[in-house]
């Protein structure tokens, strides 16, 4: 986040009227792209990490259930 942070803040240093535009036309722009792109990698990671855990929780909390209450499997 903090890379994310410190290239917007670069791009936003060739920014002078804020404007998209000139984000867009930043020379610093696609570094702001790239950074974007790793943390949101990692950020999908993380969620589908987290996803799976869950999935799992959720499966053995079903079978515990089951297999106190005598239901099969």
């Amino acid at each position: 986040m903090r890379e994310l942070g410190a290239a917007l803040n670069a791009a936003a240093d060739e920014a002078p009227n804020d404007t998209d535009a000139e984000y867009l036309q930043a020379a610093s722009w696609p570094e702001v792209v790239a950074v974007a792109g790793r943390l949101a990698h990692v950020m999908v990671r993380n969620a589908l990490g987290e996803l799976v855990a869950l999935h799992e929780s959720e499966t053995r909390y079903q079978q515990t259930n089951q297999a106190s209450s005598g239901e099969p499997h």
